[in-house]
């Protein structure tokens, strides 16, 4: 007797391991996105503290806040101005002034 077995078909063993060869590839890739993200945001949160860190004030302006839905309130704070060596400006309401006015 003559065994019915195309040559062309794929074995079950041979489709397991294809899939996971396909798991395996994407657990890999997955884990690699969230380790590069993690990492990226601790860089952009070290950049930005240095940025900070190494700002100068210049002066202290007004901001003028107006709410678009009544004409008559509008806010003022007081605020200081930093400049960071590296031209970023940077607004922090003044210790002295405290909430609008």
């Amino acid at each position: 007797m003559k065994k019915l077995r195309s040559q062309k078909a794929e074995t079950l063993v041979e489709t397991l391991m294809a899939i996971l060869v396909v798991v395996l590839v994407m657990l890999f890739l997955s884990t690699a996105v969230s380790t590069a993200s993690k990492v990226n945001a601790k860089v952009r949160k070290t950049d930005v503290a240095l940025t900070y860190k190494n700002a100068v004030k210049d002066s202290e302006k007004t901001l003028t806040i107006k709410d678009n839905n009544s004409a008559t309130k509008v806010i003022h704070v007081q605020v200081d101005e930093y400049t960071s060596k590296n031209g970023y400006t940077y607004y922090r309401e003044s210790k002295e002034q405290g909430a609008g006015t």
